[in-house]
């Protein structure tokens, strides 16, 4: 059994962004007493050891430190996440209920007990259940000092906290959290649609729900453009040219269908990804379909008139602006690409090749 009690007392008081003089006066002893906790020249009495755990929002067990103790919490916690997940309802909430007495101020404990009250009130429209999962969340909060979770933090507990209430129909409630915990917009497609939904609010939902989507429309991009260069790095060229092809479909699906947006523009840099694909599978005449599809669309696009080029579809109705663009290349279509294969041709074998037999072809027939 292992004793950490004065790293520990410091880790907190920093965590909780206390200086030794404000933690002394929260304890109500001098400053050399808490320079002597912190430096292991003396140990505070059982008293103040109490009243610093409910100062730090810990139990006695965290702060002192037993490792034994917490072994034995982490093997509790894996076996509510068990049962859980095999939906063995009462057993879980037997193991959870017991933890609970045991560690009632282990974040993770508390944290995995409201998760399971959570799934148990949405499956069976618990009341009590969900009644519950708020109550552990929002000791979660307060415990969340202790979390070691990168994908867990108190704004990601909160927007559990707002689900439960639209369980518990407490509309306003959750609506009012989610606003208060929108970091960077994270929860604006759940207050669209409470908005929307719950309360028909057209107005309301569709300022966020146009937020939401223009952040889709970006993400999906960033997620598959990323995915893709995944797989090519690997040289998992099918794969990757998968990729691309899903995102060329799911952002055609949002555009209008007779007219030209800023996505055709885009979709030409897309093809000539893909022709680089085929390229390094040794498969000429796939990449040159697709270099060809590519400076097709490019000249189209170019060759459009003022007010031809359309906005994407939802966007200007939103009064949003498009940030997938890639006039980073060239200031049109054809120097967008023109510019990529330039820089990418002393890599891709062929591609340079492939581009001058087609711009040839246009110019002789032109």
């Amino acid at each position: 059994m292992e004793v950490k009690l004065s790293e520990n007392i410091k880790k907190f008081r920093k965590e909780r962004k206390l200086t030794q003089e404000q933690l002394a006066e929260a304890m109500g002893v001098s400053v050399s007493a808490v320079y002597k906790w912190e430096s292991k020249q003396s140990t505070p009495e059982i008293g103040l050891i109490l009243e610093m755990a409910d100062l730090f929002h810990t139990s006695t067990d965290v702060l002192l430190g037993y490792q034994w103790r917490m072994g034995d919490a982490a093997s509790v916690i894996d076996k509510i996440a068990t049962l859980t997940k095999a939906k063995e309802y009462d057993k879980a909430i037997t193991e959870a209920e017991k933890a609970l007495k045991n560690y009632p101020n282990n974040f993770d404990v508390v944290y995995q007990s409201a998760l399971l009250y959570l799934k148990l009130g949405k499956e069976k429209e618990h009341r009590e259940a969900n009644s519950r999962a708020v109550c552990l969340l929002e000791h979660s909060c307060e415990l969340v000092a202790q979390n070691q979770d990168d994908n867990i933090s108190e704004v990601s507990i909160r927007t559990q906290i707002a689900k439960a209430h639209l369980l518990l129909g407490h509309t306003e409630t959750a609506l009012r959290v989610l606003k208060k915990y929108n970091v960077c917009g994270v929860n604006n497609a759940l207050i669209g649609m409470v908005l929307g939904d719950y309360l028909h609010d057209a107005d309301g939902a569709e300022k966020y729900l146009g937020r939401a989507f223009a952040s889709f429309a970006e993400d999906i991009n960033n997620i598959m453009v990323g995915y893709g260069n995944v797989f090519f790095q690997r040289t998992d060229y099918d794969t990757a040219v998968d990729c691309f092809q899903w995102l060329r479909v799911v952002l055609r699906g949002i555009q209008p269908k007779t007219e030209l947006t800023w996505f055709d523009k885009y979709e030409c840099i897309l093809l000539e990804t893909i022709a680089e694909c085929y390229c390094f599978k040794e498969e000429p005449e796939k990449a040159r379909l697709s270099l060809r599809e590519a400076v097709t669309k490019a000249l189209r696009y170019d060759s459009a008139g003022p007010g031809e080029i359309a906005d994407m579809r939802f966007f200007t109705e939103l009064g949003l602006e498009c940030r997938l663009t890639y006039d980073k290349y060239g200031k049109n279509a054809m120097d967008s690409l023109r510019q990529r294969i330039e820089r990418e041709s002393d890599m891709v074998p062929g591609l340079m090749r492939l581009w001058l037999e087609i711009t040839e072809k246009l110019d002789k027939t032109e």
